[in-house]
Formats: C-alpha cells, structure tokens, sequence
C-alpha cells in the first residue's frame, strides 16, 4: 500500500456518496506497500480503507474481490469489499478503477517472535485448507520465465557478479523446476507488512492482489523468507516453528519435502529481482516506500549454500550440504 494518486476532499465525498457507509469524516494516506493507493478513511458509519488500483487489469479485478468476499465470509481475518447502492464492488475515483474495505484493526509486525511465526504458518495452512476446491483463474507470475522478464529488464544495472549468481540460480530453478506438487490458491506475498497483530494475536491477513493458482509450497517459502530471516540471517528456530505450525493442519507430502529447498530459493530470486526493478524504476507517487533488494539475496546466498531439511520435517538442518 502506498500513495501514488492524490485525491481531494470533494472527489472522496463524491465517492462514498454511492455508498451506504456514513459521511466522511477524515482521511488519511497509507504509505505501506508498494502497489496500489490506500487511504484510511473515517466515516460516521466506522473505518474504512479506500483502494485505487494502480497496475492490475480492469477485467482481473473482479476475481480478486471475489476472492476477498469468499475469504471474508469464512474469517474476519480478511477484508472485506464493501458494496455500493448498486451492489457493484468497484467504482471509479480519479480515472482509475477504486474499492472500499471495512478497515481490520492492528499493526505490522516489525521483529517477529516465533510464536508470530508459529501463528502464520496455522494461517496460511487455513488459508490453503478454505481454497481448496475454490477455482482462481490467474495466472502466476513466480515462475522461472517470469524471473527472465524480470532479468531482462534490469540486466544492464547488474554488476557481473550478480547477473552470474542471478544465471546460475536460474539455471538451477529451470533443472530442478518441482512438477506436480499440490497447488490452489496462494497469497504469494504474505510478508510482514500483509498481516496486522492486535496485542500479539493476529487479526487480518491483507493485500490479496498478487494471489494466483500455483504451488501451495511456493506460498509457504515466500513468507519463510521474510517472516523467519532477521534482516536477511536465516533463522533456525523460525523455520522449524513455521513449518511445524503449518504441518499440523497440512502436513506436506514426500515429494513437497524433497523440494522444499529449491522452493525456498525459487522465492528468494523472485523477490530478489522484483525488489531491484523496484529499485532501479521506482514509481512516482507522493508517499512511497523502497525494500532493500540485498535482504533477498543474502537469503537466497545462505539457501543455496546450506538450507535444507533434515530427515525431520519439523527441524532445519541448516549446515553446509556442499
């Protein structure tokens, strides 16, 4: 979440005068994330979170807020899209296609403890068990071809001793690319600032919008990599209590746990090269933030040098295997 698109006072009375939501009373930006506008927004009725959309595709739109209405109606964990007096989802604010939310109280987890880790891993196994016969039809965009367009557009930026540790990972990924391990709907970028904690218990799970169909594993070693790495330090502890959390409500599959280490790094590259996209074409907007590529490739360095799990699934063994 951040601000790319500035409104006015008049444009956002304008707006949720099509909803049965109460009259504005302030708003504010939101500065977290890094890909649509966000505003919190107060009105007589309660708070709320107006969302312009900034980058995805109009006619993709409606299977996301479909997806959040499903998800909302089986946990107050997610956010719901509130409708208008036309009982229409999406509407329309500064030329661009815009969505109200009931707004979840709580707040970003900077240092997660291992209980926090504990908590996401029940999570996103709940979040995988509610999906699972719910069809999504958008398309990843985590695989290694995916990682190329990506390549290919910050190629020029990179010094020779990142594009060769970048070739190399890819290579390995194209080898070693896991088939027909069990896949659903994902989150695909449960990080941190995704999730909000009210006195250390978890109240909402946000920022659906990178969500596909793809390997439920994938979804689990992308939010590992953030939540269980201390600025980019592998965490023991916070892999083994993640994974076990998520293993008592789905417990893996032998071919899931062959893989899981090339997954781990198959998420470490993504974020990796989409951080440095970020990077080196950063987007205008009024309040905006920037991560920190090299977190993702110090993770990605200590995978592919150690991690790997031991015969316990519920344990890392995380000395060198080389």
């Amino acid at each position: 979440m951040s601000v790319f698109t500035c409104i006015t006072r008049l444009q956002l009375d304008q707006f949720f005068s099509a909803y049965p939501l109460g009259e504005v009373i302030a708003f504010e930006g939101i500065s977290d994330g890094i890909d649509n506008t966000n505003y919190g927004v107060t009105t007589t009725q309660g708070r709320f979170v107006l969302t312009l959309f900034e980058s995805l595709a109009a006619d993709q739109l409606p299977y996301f807020l479909e997806l959040l209405t499903y998800l909302s109606k089986n946990s107050l964990l997610y956010p719901c899209p509130q409708r208008d007096r036309q009982t229409n989802f999406l509407g329309r604010l500064h030329g661009k296609p815009a969505a109200v939310f009931k707004r979840i109280p709580g707040l970003a987890i900077a240092s997660p403890s291992v209980l926090h880790c504990q908590e996401i891993g029940l999570q996103l196994a709940k979040l995988h068990r509610c999906t699972r016969d719910y069809l999504f039809p958008i398309k990843s965009a985590n695989d290694v071809s995916c990682c190329k367009t990506l390549l290919d557009r910050i190629d020029r930026h990179l010094s020779a001793e990142d594009r060769e540790l970048i070739d190399d990972e890819l290579a390995f990924q194209a080898e070693n690319n896991p088939a027909n391990l069990p896949s659903g709907v994902i989150h695909a970028d449960l990080f941190r600032d995704n999730v909000l904690f009210v006195d250390n218990r978890l109240s909402g799970l946000l920022d659906f919008y990178g969500a596909c169909t793809d390997t439920l594993l994938l979804d689990v070693a992308i939010a590992a990599n953030d939540w269980c790495c201390d600025y980019g330090t592998v965490n023991e502890q916070k892999f083994a209590a993640l994974l076990a959390a998520y293993e008592s409500l789905r417990p893996l599959k032998p071919q899931e746990r062959q893989h899981w280490p090339t997954l781990l790094r198959a998420a470490a590259l993504r974020f990796w090269l989409s951080r440095l996209e970020y990077q080196y074409y950063p987007r205008p907007g009024a309040m905006t933030q920037q991560k920190d590529p090299l977190v993702f490739r110090r993770i990605l360095a200590q995978h592919r040098q150690s991690a790997c799990l031991s015969g316990n699934i519920n344990t890392f063994n995380l000395r060198s295997t080389a």
